[in-house]
């Protein structure tokens, strides 16, 4: 069936949570005391540790092998699982929740930038060294991705699979969207036309099976599942102790 169409019995796609911080213009906010010493004392730590040629040297050194060390714990081989590479779905999560959703056809690549963030916006805004945990799924390992990619091909099944996870889960880097005056819009995933959106409903079977593992590696539980090789959960504090 054509992407393009819309059958009778295309399945409802639930509504994401409200953004209650969407359509905002940054001189709407205002912020509170704790916010601003907050910033005040992160900019005092950055010229501390910048303040000089070779500080600043340092610095970058010790934050490039930070992520470089992140980047092999989230592809390289471990004792238990090989490699990763290929498609696969994955998430950034802070302390308080999920923070970011993405899919890639090269995991061996752009898991890899994910911290650097050379090619991807979203360490720029929030450093990984904040990351609470990095959550990746091997989704062409599970059930029905074979049929799947058959009938769609990898990328769409990518990109639908991504669709789905943001529509289920919301998550706040994906929820707005920068406008040309300097504000935020939120994303309507809903009335969406991409080809993720289109494509969503012929892999709801697949995405549950993904939303299974990826809910228990979101809370510790993965290892409890016959199916946890998988999928892949790294904590990027432990990979801050520079032995250099």
């Amino acid at each position: 069936m054509p992407l393009g169409a819309t059958p009778r019995n295309r399945p409802l796609l639930p509504r994401p949570r409200p953004n209650l911080a969407s359509d905002r213009h940054p001189r709407d906010a205002v912020p509170s005391e704790s916010t601003e010493t907050a910033v005040e004392a992160w900019l005092r730590s950055l010229h501390v540790l910048t303040d000089t040629a070779e500080a600043a040297r340092e610095w970058r050194e010790r934050r490039y092998r930070f992520a470089r060390k992140l980047g092999d714990a989230l592809v390289a081989e471990t004792e238990d699982q090989a490699a990763i590479a290929g498609p696969v779905l994955y998430g950034v999560w802070l302390k308080w929740g999920l923070l970011y959703v993405g899919q890639t056809l090269e995991a061996e690549r752009r898991l890899r930038d994910l911290a650097v963030g050379e090619s991807h916006h979203l360490a720029n805004t929030f450093p990984p060294e904040i990351w609470d945990r990095v959550v990746l799924v091997r989704w062409p390992e599970l059930q029905g991705a074979a049929e799947a990619s058959e009938s769609l091909g990898a990328r769409v099944v990518g990109l639908a699979l991504e669709h789905r996870m943001q529509m289920a889960e919301n998550p706040l880097a994906n929820a707005n969207r920068r406008t040309s005056t300097g504000g935020w819009r939120s994303v309507d995933r809903a009335r969406s036309a991409s080809i993720g959106a289109r494509a969503a409903p012929e892999v709801e079977p697949l995405f549950r099976e993904l939303k299974r593992l990826w809910d228990c590696a979101a809370t510790d539980a993965i290892q409890a599942q016959e199916d946890h090789a998988f999928v892949r959960c790294v904590r990027p504090a432990s990979s801050l102790v520079d032995p250099a």
